[in-house]
């Protein structure tokens, strides 16, 4: 009888004998891509250098000085008007060292609170402007507007008629003394219940008019647009 010769892991038959030796497939490996994973750490490295970065000026912050009160054009500064805040990055302000030294300058605009001070916000100088004069005037309730006149605020001065005349003369219309006159400062007149005490900056020929009409109680003020 012819002998038959299996090759290992051959079947018989349709049947893979016991004990017979199993041939294994091999699966393909991946491949390692040295490219992408120095990319990968570059990224990891860099990303932690800009947290760091970020983190580190978070954390550092220089005062400066800002304004904690509304301060009308004209008007010198106070201490109870600045404020030190501390900030972060690149900032243009009055480094808080220099406190000392801008109480007592003049505003040259109006500032208004939270505003971080710069140099170019103050002066030194007189805050009269050249050819103008400064005039108080005492006013009655009615006179000007019922919620005030907050420091900073542009008023035309009026003259107002003569009510003494006589009934048949016709009432003249109010006459403007001044347009656009600043309001540098008001108080209370304790002097008349409800009064009014203003200081006006207005032209200077028009200086002695405005104190006339003021004296005789015929003067108004009108907030306008600046």
């Amino acid at each position: 009888m012819p002998t038959t010769s299996t090759l290992p892991g051959a079947s018989v038959n349709g049947r893979t004998p016991a004990g017979a030796d199993r041939v294994g497939v091999a699966l393909p490996t991946r491949q390692r891509r040295p490219g992408f994973i120095a990319l990968a750490v570059m990224l990891i490295v860099g990303l932690a250098a800009v947290s760091a970065y970020l983190y580190s000026q978070a954390g550092s912050k220089t005062p400066v000085l800002m304004v904690a009160k509304r301060v009308a054009a004209g008007h010198p500064l106070t201490r109870g008007d600045i404020t030190v805040v501390n900030v972060a990055g690149d900032v243009t302000a009055i480094g808080a060292n220099g406190l000392d030294d801008v109480v007592g300058h003049v505003a040259t605009v109006d500032l208004l609170p939270q505003t971080l001070l710069q140099r170019s916000m103050l002066t030194r100088t007189n805050p009269l402007p050249a050819g103008s004069a400064m005039v108080g005037v005492a006013l009655k309730p009615g006179q000007l507007p019922a919620t005030g006149l907050p420091d900073g605020a542009h008023v035309d001065v009026l003259q107002l008629p003569d009510h003494n005349a006589a009934a048949a003369t016709p009432s003249p219309a109010p006459r403007l003394l001044a347009g656009s006159a600043l309001v540098f400062t008001t108080v209370s007149d304790a002097s008349q219940t409800g009064g009014t005490l203003a200081t006006l900056v207005v032209p200077r020929a028009a200086a002695a008019e405005i104190a006339a009409a003021s004296d005789a109680g015929s003067i108004a003020l009108v907030e306008v647009a600046p």
